[in-house]
C-alpha cells in the first residue's frame, strides 16, 4: 500500500490524516478506495475537551481519552478539566435531544473510567465543579436514574465519596527525633533473605501506592522550584525509601551511627577489614535474594550503595570479600549498567514483567515471589528527557498532544508493572521493620569524611582492582614445615604461645614473620571482636598478627600474598633459608628447597585463572595437580585426565612427565605453568611429550638426592623454635 499523510485544522485542533491506497493482487480487479483514518495531533484546551466528549470519535483514536486523562496535569488543572466538562454540557441543552443525551452518555462514561482509574484526582478542590455536574444530571434526569443506564446518581455518589476520603498514609521514611538511632551493623543478626522480603514489602507498598501521573517530566522535573514542594507525594516517599536502603549500606559498612547532621555527630565503631567485609557479603546476599523476589528498586539501592565512592574505596576491605560475593556483585552491577541506556536491565524487567501465568520461569501463584517492583528511576529519566526533548505547544500555540501520547506509553507501563506488583504474599517481620524504621542515614560529608578515616587517602583512594583480578598466593606455611619433617604438631597457628621477656632463641621472631602470612581468624559477630578486654593488645591478638600497611593486600581465602615466582625469603638467623636461585637442582647452604609456581588453568567460558602453588622438593606431578584442581574447585581424583605443562620464553613449551618431581624437571627460567587436559599420544608428538626438561636435566624418579637437604632445612628449624 501507498501511505499518504497531511495535516487538517478544524476548530481550534489540527489532525493528521492517513491516507492508504491498496492495490489488488490481481492487476485486472479495480482498485479499492483509499482507507483514511484522523488522528488529533494538537489543539486548543477548549477543543480538546470537545474532542474528549464526541460520540463520533474514530475507532483508531480510541487511546486518546486514556492518554488525555492520563497526562492533562501537565497542561491544565483537574478543577478546571471538570469545569469545561460542564461547560460543554450546559452548552448542549439548547441542541436536539438525540445529541444531548449521546454527549451526556460520553461524559458519564469519560467520568466513570477517569474516576477508576485516576482517583487520586478527585481532591477537596473540585467540590464545586461537582456540585455543577450533580445540577446539571439533576436536571435533565440522569442523576435521578433516567436516561443513559440510569448510572448518574451512582456516579456522583462515588465522586463524592472519593472527594472526602484521606490521602494514602505511606510508610515513615525516617526515625522519629526522639527514637534511638539503629546500629547498621545489626544487618548481620538478621537473614539475608527475611531482610530482602521485608525491603521487598515496603517498596512494594509504596509501587501500589504511586500515582504514574506525578511521574511526568513536566511535575516531577520541576519538584526543586519553589512552591512545588508538595507535589508529587508518591513518587517522592519511593525516592526516600531508596535513599535509605542505600544510607544503610553505606552506614553499616563503615560502622557509623548517626547522632546528628553535624560534621562530628558520628560514632564510628572500630572494625577490622574482614569485618567489614562480611558485611559487604551479607548486603550482596540481601541484594541476590531481591534479585530473586524481583525487587529491581532494593537491587539497584545496594549496588548503587556499594558502589559510591566511600565504600569503592575500601581497597582492603574489598579485599576480604568472598571470590563467590565479588562473582556474584559483578553481575548485579552489569544488571545496572548505563550501557546504551540501561537496555540490560529494560530488557531484564520486560522478560520478568511478560512471563506467562503457564510459563516454567514463572513463579506459582500465591508465592513469596510472585510480583515485581521496578527501578523507578529509569522510568522518571525517561519522562523528564521526553519532556525536555519535545515542546508542550506546536508552532500556533497549540497544545502538542502527541507529546502527551509518548508519555502516556511510558506511564501504561507503570500500570502494568503495578497490576504485577500485586501477586506478592510476604508477611511484615515487627523486628526488622522496627531496625528499618531507626536507621538514620549519613550525609556525604559524614560518610566521605568516615571512609577516609577508616583508609587513609593515601592507600585506598587509588582505582579499585577488578573483582575477578587473579590472585598470586602462597600455601599453608604449615605445609611447608611438614615437607621439611618440622615439628608442626607442637605449634598452634591459629593462637601462637607467645608471652613473657624474649630470650635469645626463643621462636617470637620466627612466629611473627609467620604469622604476616598465616589465614586470618574468622569472624563470626562484630560484638565478640570489638569487646575491650586487655587481651586485645596481647601479642596473640588477631590483629597483632595482622599484615602490616607495607605487606601486600591480602584476598580473602588466600591471605598471603606475594609477587609470581618470587622465592621465599628469610634471614639466616631464623632458621629458613629459601634463597633466590633459580636452577633446579641447586646447591649449597642458600639453595631453596621450594619454590612458587603460577598455574594457569583452562576453564573454558570461564576464561583463565591464575593460582599460586607452593612447590617443595618432594612433590611429584599428580601431588601438585591435585592441589591445582582443588584451588579451581575442581574434583582432584580426576587427576590423572590433566597434565602440567610448563611455559618457557619463545612460546616453548615443557611438558611434566606423571612420574616427575616438578622441583627439579621444571626449568627456572620460568615460573609459568598451564593446567590443561591430558591429549592422546601420537607418533608425531610422544617423543617431544615425554622428553627431557630443556635445561637437560633429566626428571628425578625416586627424589632420594633431596633428602640431605631436608634433614638440613629441618635441623634450622628446630634450632630456631627449640
Amino acid at each position: 500500500a501507498s501511505v499518504s499523510a497531511w495535516d487538517e485544522e478544524e476548530d481550534g485542533a489540527i489532525f493528521t490524516v492517513t491516507s492508504r491506497q491498496y492495490r489488488p493482487r490481481d492487476p485486472t480487479a479495480p482498485t479499492p478506495p483509499p482507507r483514511s483514518s484522523r488522528r488529533l495531533r494538537g489543539g486548543t484546551l477548549v477543543a480538546l475537551v470537545r474532542y474528549l466528549l464526541d460520540p463520533r470519535m474514530p475507532e483508531a483514536d480510541m487511546t486518546f481519552a486514556s492518554a488525555f486523562l492520563a497526562t492533562h496535569r501537565a497542561f491544565t488543572s483537574t478543577p478546571a478539566l471538570l469545569g469545561l466538562v460542564a461547560d460543554r454540557l450546559e452548552a448542549l441543552q439548547s441542541l436536539p435531544t438525540d445529541e444531548l443525551e449521546r454527549t451526556t452518555g460520553v461524559a458519564i462514561s469519560v467520568l466513570s473510567t477517569w474516576l477508576a482509574s485516576h482517583p487520586e484526582d478527585f481532591g477537596s478542590e473540585v467540590k464545586g465543579q461537582l456540585d455543577r455536574l450533580e445540577s446539571f444530571l439533576l436536571r435533565t434526569g440522569y442523576a435521578a436514574g433516567e436516561g443513559v443506564g440510569g448510572c448518574g446518581a451512582d456516579l456522583i455518589r462515588n465522586l463524592r465519596s472519593r472527594v472526602d476520603s484521606q490521602a494514602p498514609d505511606f510508610p515513615k521514611p525516617l526515625a522519629l527525633p526522639g527514637d534511638p538511632p539503629a546500629d547498621p551493623t545489626d544487618v548481620l543478626v538478621f537473614l539475608a533473605d527475611h531482610l530482602a522480603e521485608q525491603l521487598t514489602l515496603l517498596d512494594a507498598e509504596l509501587f501500589l501506592n504511586l500515582v504514574p501521573s506525578q511521574c511526568l517530566g513536566g511535575l516531577w522535573g520541576h519538584r526543586d522550584r519553589p512552591g512545588h514542594s508538595h507535589l508529587c507525594p508518591s513518587v517522592r516517599a519511593t525516592v526516600t525509601q531508596f535513599n535509605k536502603v542505600a544510607g544503610a549500606v553505606v552506614s553499616s559498612v563503615l560502622g557509623a551511627i548517626s547522632t546528628g547532621e553535624g560534621p562530628g555527630e558520628v560514632t564510628v565503631r572500630p572494625l577490622r577489614p574482614p569485618q567489614r567485609a562480611r558485611l559487604l557479603e551479607k548486603w550482596i546476599r540481601v541484594a541476590e535474594e531481591c534479585r530473586l523476589l524481583r525487587n529491581f528498586s532494593s537491587v539497584y539501592a545496594v549496588v548503587s550503595a556499594l558502589q559510591s565512592s566511600p565504600i569503592h574505596r575500601l581497597r582492603v576491605a574489598w579485599g576480604e570479600a568472598a571470590r563467590d560475593s565479588l562473582r556474584v556483585f559483578s553481575s548485579l552491577c552489569q544488571i545496572f549498567s548505563e550501557e546504551d541506556n540501561y537496555s540490560q536491565s529494560r530488557e531484564l524487567l520486560l522478560q520478568e514483567g511478560n512471563l506467562e501465568p503457564n510459563s516454567k520461569k514463572a513463579p506459582k501463584p500465591g508465592s513469596r515471589g510472585g510480583g515485581v517492583v521496578p527501578y523507578l528511576g529509569t522510568f522518571l529519566k525517561d519522562l523528564v528527557m521526553l519532556d525536555a526533548a519535545s515542546k508542550d505547544e506546536l508552532e500556533n500555540g497549540y497544545i502538542n498532544f502527541d507529546k502527551r501520547r509518548k508519555e502516556f506509553a511510558v506511564l501504561s507501563e507503570l500500570r502494568r508493572l503495578q497490576n504485577e506488583c500485586r501477586g506478592y504474599d510476604l508477611r511484615p517481620d515487627p523486628d526488622i521493620q522496627q531496625w528499618l524504621q531507626g536507621l538514620r542515614p549519613l550525609t556525604e560529608a559524614q560518610s566521605h569524611r568516615v571512609s577516609c578515616e577508616v583508609e587513609p587517602p593515601g592507600t585506598s583512594d587509588s582505582p579499585a582492582p577488578r573483582v575477578l583480578r587473579p590472585t598470586l598466593v602462597i600455601s599453608q606455611w604449615t605445609e611447608v614445615l611438614s615437607s621439611v619433617g618440622g615439628p608442626t604438631h607442637l605449634v598452634s597457628w591459629d593462637q601462637p604461645s607467645v608471652g613473657g621477656d624474649e630470650v635469645s632463641g626463643t621462636p617470637a621472631p620466627l612466629l611473627t614473620r609467620l604469622a604476616q602470612h598465616m589465614k586470618w581468624p574468622s569472624v563470626s559477630s562484630l560484638d565478640s571482636a570489638l569487646e575491650g578486654s586487655p587481651s586485645l593488645h596481647s601479642p596473640a591478638d588477631p590483629r597483632h598478627l595482622s599484615p602490616p600497611a607495607s605487606s601486600p593486600r591480602p584476598n580473602r581465602g588466600h591471605r598471603r600474598s606475594a609477587s609470581c615466582g618470587s622465592p621465599l625469603s628469610g634471614t639466616p638467623g631464623e632458621g629458613v633459608s629459601l634463597g633466590t636461585g633459580s636452577g633446579a637442582g641447586a646447591s649449597g647452604p642458600g639453595a631453596s628447597d621450594c619454590r612458587i609456581i603460577r598455574v594457569q588453568m583452562e576453564l573454558g567460558e570461564d576464561g583463565s585463572v591464575y593460582k599460586s602453588i607452593l612447590v617443595t622438593s618432594q612433590d611429584k606431578a599428580p601431588s601438585v595437580i591435585s592441589r591445582v584442581l582443588k584451588k579451581n574447585n575442581r574434583d582432584s581424583s580426576v587427576a590423572s585426565d590433566f597434565e602440567l605443562v610448563q611455559l618457557l620464553p619463545g612460546e616453548r613449551e615443557l611438558t611434566i612427565p606423571p612420574s616427575a618431581n616438578v622441583f627439579y624437571a621444571m626449568d627456572g627460567v620460568s615460573h609459568d605453568f598451564l593446567l590443561r587436559r591430558r591429549r592422546r599420544p601420537s607418533v608425531a608428538t610422544r617423543g617431544s611429550a615425554s622428553g627431557p626438561s630443556a635445561s637437560g636435566t633429566p626428571p628425578s624418579e625416586g627424589g632420594g638426592g633431596s633428602f640431605p637437604r631436608i634433614k638440613a632445612t629441618g635441623r634450622k628449624i628446630a634450632r630456631a623454635l627449640f
